[in-house]
């Protein structure tokens, strides 16, 4: 989870260019901080808004900007606004990381600059885990839809699962943003935990924090840790899925939102 929005940017690079293919990267790295911060437990998503829950420092410096500018907000924002403005400079921050990292190298080439990639092992373990949930059947956890959505909002799916055979694949990444391939996941912690199927899944609608609240309620009545490990499982389940569905939707929606205006502003001369 933590290497989410490297693992987007190294598969967004192109080998044979150094570039970054896909325009939307931004949006995907500010939806893969959103859904960070709900696996860490900083905040929730609760009627289309965002809540912060524990202001405290991730030790992530990218993570921490994210946080800061949701404490500081006026109001809880909502997702798709959200994400659909990325922070300045913060794809050059993510290549920054990887560079510092050793697993890719910059080089000034006139006014531009490529990328190389130097840890080729990372980025087949990057791709192997995308196909291992890509290519499947049946349902992923929280954490794979997060991964899985994301390369769909920001149009990996396509640069990676080209043409008609693909077709398939990419429907099924898409789904998995939506929250469709969750079910089964969440469900299965909620029934260790004692929970009905709907309450643990509560975050289909966005509510996480009512979800989380049950969770709560599960694990002060368990009798055993391994069903208050259960409802605490449930309830990082539920924020995340919430979290993933809202910065998948608002990742496409921005996308969207930018094309049609770059088409108007070129309609006019």
């Amino acid at each position: 989870m933590d290497s989410l929005g490297e693992d987007l940017v190294l598969l967004s690079v192109l080998a044979h260019k150094g570039t970054v293919a896909t325009t939307r990267i931004s949006y995907g790295l500010m939806g893969s901080e959103l859904v960070r911060l709900a696996a860490s437990g900083r905040i929730d998503i609760q009627s289309d808004r965002i809540i912060v829950r524990d202001q405290a420092p991730t030790a992530d410096a990218d993570l921490d900007a994210a946080l800061r500018s949701l404490v500081e907000a006026r109001q809880p924002m909502r997702p798709r606004i959200w994400v659909g403005r990325p922070r300045r400079g913060i794809l050059q921050a993510y290549l920054n990381r990887l560079v510092a990292s050793g697993a890719l190298r910059a080089e000034r080439r006139f006014l531009t600059t490529r990328y190389l990639i130097l840890d080729q092992a990372r980025v087949a373990d990057a791709r192997a885990r995308l196909d291992a949930m890509a290519l499947s059947n049946g349902p992923v956890d929280t954490a794979q839809a997060a991964f899985g959505g994301l390369a769909h909002a920001i149009g990996l799916d396509s640069l990676l699962y080209r043409g008609r055979a693909g077709t398939p694949v990419r429907k099924r990444l898409e789904q998995m943003g939506k929250g469709q391939l969750t079910v089964a996941a969440v469900a299965a912690a909620g029934a260790a935990a004692g929970m009905p199927a709907e309450v643990a899944f509560d975050s289909a609608s966005g509510a996480a924090t009512h979800a989380a609240h049950q969770a709560s309620q599960a694990a002060t009545h368990a009798a055993t840790h391994a069903a208050t490990h259960a409802a605490t499982q449930a309830a990082t389940h539920a924020a995340m899925q919430a979290a993933t569905a809202a910065a998948t939707q608002a990742a496409v929606a921005a996308a969207h939102h930018a094309a049609s205006g770059a088409g108007a502003h070129g309609g006019h001369h």
